[in-house]
């Protein structure tokens, strides 16, 4: 320890290059809301165009698909179940096989199964992508007067490339509205010859727009990349030279092709002006709270651009907010944890020099910590955030025994070399020990055999241990390097008030008189105990919490059903006459529709301050709409 105390600056600034690169690595991991929970399993659906029974479907589909499966390395089980027109075949895989590339060896392995394949069956291969699902994080509402049709055309030539061209996003779906669709109409004198049926027709253009080609190889490091392309028709004359029958016949000689629009299913409408949807997809290593900004920015901009046609886009929901949320309760949580330790320290050691000190390991052990998130490939979301704030009450801990024990000596007299020394020898075993079995407890769910444990396991335990283990290296060799240069090499003389016989306070007193009385009475303390723990136990158990209370939110859903076979217009009617009794309630911000044939949904959002205008409470506000 000595030779430690001589190495003050280096030690210095081994912890602060630890906390610059932790603040680095901090930037560059990437934040989303749940980690990415990627099953390791893949579904092949086997289909038929034609009514078949199970036998021709798993002779002729299944067996070879399942043949074509079984050469792949890692699968832990193969699982079908056959009907009458369809297969689905889960493959399930051993933990730690490379899933990514898994899946584009299987659906090569897939490609060159389907030539082999009567015609008729289709083979198909999924996965759950539930990384899509949670990277899915801006849903959007245009708003505006004309139409869905023209707010989808508006949407499809403004608003999407704007968001296309934003670094980051991987994708945009926009639902509402009618969509472009393809019109084949075959000519039954020119393609009865020639056996061409719709059948014929869908299992061609399948063929031809599903088709993969490897293209390649990608290297970075040790690790190989497919590089995979995939075809997709983008004009009327593609879908025309598309081969049908020998010949060749092509598409275009047996059918009339054009492009036509889908007939309008539903209708959506806002404060009465017609609405469709968008969805924004982040790509997977961007950093979402940016991406988000960059949204938000965007959109301000569109605005100002689509006022004039009167049309406005507005959030409906931005998951980003939510990760801002949770790392500003970190932050707080950091903070008060912190200002409790001050506190603490103070009571007991009154003295401010030392006290500053504990403010150092917080920052330090929580930056160090972003390094190992960095190499264990761990992304800033809710799991990793609750472990943080977890850990966070915990990391004070180690410090604050260090601080004290090296106090208690510098009270007695020692010198300042000597006091740091003996106050962290003194406590090194206990600490390390301490921080040791409470890493311990975290450490099997890294390597616990079931996927979703080991998931939740691996992101709540990683960030725990990291932190831990850092401010255990932070007690253990910064703390006392920043002690000694704060005391100087002649310390002043305090008497400590751990040396102090005399019990001053009250607390103090009827805390040493109940000690002194569980002492001499252990048998009755005990079964004391004891008892409360029962009598505990059974007032749990025995307390009711069936109590049902509705839950306070701010969206208030009326339902409409209409009888069997009414139309969309007749829906429309009945929800614009709902919609012209909610127009009264002064709480309201928006009235939503959503309307199909036969039934619609009006949601009535409340504003955020809708307590304080009328004096009303949710459900006064609910009775009024049901009335």
């Amino acid at each position: 320890m000595t030779s430690l105390l001589q190495r003050k600056v280096t030690i210095c600034m081994i912890f602060l290059g630890l906390s610059l690169l932790g603040y680095i690595s901090y930037n560059r991991l990437a934040v989303e809301l749940l980690p990415n929970a990627e099953l390791p399993m893949l579904f092949v659906q086997v289909a038929s165009a034609s009514a078949t029974t199970p036998e021709y479907l798993e002779q002729q589909g299944v067996i070879p698909v399942e043949g074509a499966i079984g050469s792949l390395e890692g699968i832990e089980e193969i699982d079908s179940r056959i009907s009458e027109n369809q297969a689905f075949i889960q493959v399930s895989f051993k933990q730690g096989v490379p899933f990514k590339y898994v899946f584009l060896k299987l659906q090569q392995k897939i490609d060159a199964v389907k030539a082999q394949l009567p015609e008729g069956l289709f083979v198909n291969v999924s996965k759950i992508d539930i990384q899509q699902l949670t990277n899915q994080f801006l849903e959007l509402q245009i708003r505006g007067s004309g139409g869905t049709d023209r707010l989808r055309t508006i949407t499809e030539q403004k608003i999407r490339p704007a968001f296309e061209n934003l670094s980051g996003i991987a994708s945009i779906n926009v639902f509402g509205g009618r969509q472009k669709n393809l019109e084949i109409l075959l000519d039954k004198a020119a393609s009865e010859p020639h056996n061409i049926t719709p059948q014929t027709v869908r299992s061609k253009l399948t063929q031809n727009s599903g088709s993969r080609t490897l293209a390649g190889y990608l290297y970075e490091g040790k690790r190989r990349y497919y590089i995979r392309t995939a075809s997709e028709y983008s004009e009327i004359n593609e879908i025309e030279n598309i081969v049908v029958a020998p010949g060749p016949i092509l598409l275009g000689d047996v059918a009339e092709i054009s492009f036509g629009v889908d007939e309008g299913t539903t209708i959506s409408r806002v404060n009465g002006k017609d609405a469709i949807a968008m969805t924004a997809t982040k790509a997977s290593q961007a950093n979402i709270i940016d991406l988000s900004h960059s949204c938000q920015e965007l959109i301000l901009k569109l605005n100002e651009e689509l006022r004039p046609m009167d049309v406005q886009i507005v959030i409906q929901q931005n998951r980003a907010d939510e990760m801002e949320e949770n790392i500003d309760q970190i932050i707080n949580l950091s903070l008060i944890g912190g200002l409790l330790a001050v506190l603490v320290l103070w009571i007991f050691l009154k003295d401010l020099r030392l006290i500053s000190i504990i403010a150092v390991s917080i920052p330090v052990s929580v930056l160090a910590a972003f390094n190992w998130f960095y190499a264990g490939n761990i992304s800033i979301n809710s799991l990793t955030l609750i472990g943080m704030a977890l850990a966070v009450g915990m990391l004070l801990d180690n410090s604050i025994v260090v601080l004290e024990n090296i106090y208690r000596f510098i009270s007695e007299g020692r010198s300042t070399s000597e006091a740091v020394s003996k106050g962290v020898l003194g406590v090194a075993k206990a600490i390390l020990a301490a921080t040791l079995t409470t890493a311990t407890v975290f450490l099997p769910f890294i390597f616990f055999g079931n996927y979703l444990l080991n998931l939740i396991g691996k992101n709540i335990g990683v960030s725990i241990i990291s932190t831990l283990l850092m401010s255990l290296l932070v007690a253990l060799f910064l703390i006392p390097v920043l002690a000694a240069i704060v005391l100087g090499k002649k310390p002043s003389k305090r008497k400590s008030v751990f040396n102090l016989s005399k019990v001053k306070t009250r607390t103090e007193r009827i805390y040493m008189v109940l000690l002194k009385s569980s002492l001499r009475n252990p048998a009755r303390t005990i079964i004391g105990g004891l008892l409360l723990f029962f009598v505990t136990a059974f007032a749990v158990l025995a307390l009711s919490i069936n109590t049902l209370e509705e839950v306070e939110t701010q969206q208030i859903d009326v339902f409409v059903t209409m009888t069997k076979g009414s139309t969309l217009e007749n829906t429309d009617k009945v929800v614009e006459e709902v919609e012209s009794k909610l127009a009264d309630i002064e709480e309201k911000e928006d009235v939503s529709s959503r309307i199909q044939m036969e039934d619609a949904v009006v949601s009535i959002q409340l504003k955020e301050d809708y307590r304080d205008i009328n004096d009303r409470s949710f459900n006064q506000i609910k009775e009024e709409v049901e009335e």
